[in-house]
């Protein structure tokens, strides 16, 4: 789940959401906007605070994946 959908189905507030994972309104809304990625300690917390429902994964677009390597093949 994106974090954007978390917050709106829980009707959190966005100040109070961003005291909670230690990091600005500012910060919080360019994750929101995907304008930015949190750093690995926020992703951590973020996921807790969640209760697991937004994870590091989602974060992610599929554009950012890596390709397959054909079988056989470890990726360079």
């Amino acid at each position: 789940m994106k974090l954007a959908e978390y917050i709106d189905l829980n009707a959190i507030d966005k100040r109070e959401f961003a005291c909670l994972i230690g990091v600005t309104v500012v910060s919080l809304n360019r994750y929101l906007s995907g304008e930015r990625r949190p750093e690995w300690p926020v992703l951590a917390v973020i996921r807790k605070v969640t209760g697991g429902q937004v994870t590091p994964n989602d974060f992610l677009e599929v554009d950012d994946l890596p390709p397959n390597p054909p079988k056989g093949q470890a990726a360079a």
